[in-house]
């Protein structure tokens, strides 16, 4: 069974994350590698980037003793009929998803040998795993908003 631990943000980050992205999601291009949906390229300067690695970094004190650095990180906005094809995030340790506008038809999947496992979304749900786990995004039917944040 897949390891996968999952928090949440406090409302206010989500909402500041939220409202920068719809102000900058018009400068946005489609299609980075698997992401079928508008994404700000890697590595953006969005100061919130800070924020979600200093509140990641907290957070996993408690479940590893190994020393995490920042590697890759980027916000993705999906519309109706975007999606992600199935891959993994390797040779990166971690990897983590900040799913800052759910979407009800719950689109984000992890595969497990031959079985998908749909991920019941939530606003301000941070959800880490290892960068190996293949993971992808179903057809979205609703508007969605991601962050994504590697670790080496």
């Amino acid at each position: 069974m897949l390891n996968i631990k999952v928090t949440a943000i406090e409302p206010e980050l989500n909402k500041k994350i939220k409202k920068v992205v719809y102000a900058e999601k018009h400068k946005w291009k489609k299609d980075l590698n698997n992401v079928k949906a508008l994404t700000s390229g890697f590595n953006p300067d969005y100061t919130f980037f800070n924020e979600l690695y200093n509140f990641s970094f907290n957070y996993l004190k408690k479940y590893t003793q190994i020393k995490l650095n920042k590697s890759w990180w980027w916000a993705n906005y999906y519309s109706k009929d975007h999606h992600c094809n199935p891959h993994n995030h390797e040779p990166e340790l971690l990897s983590c998803i900040l799913i800052v506008k759910s979407s009800s038809d719950n689109p984000l999947y992890f595969i497990n040998g031959d079985k998908k496992y749909h991920m019941i979304e939530e606003d301000g749900m941070m959800i880490f795993f290892d960068s190996k786990y293949q993971h992808g995004v179903k057809k979205c039917k609703h508007r969605r908003i991601t962050c994504a944040l590697d670790f080496k």
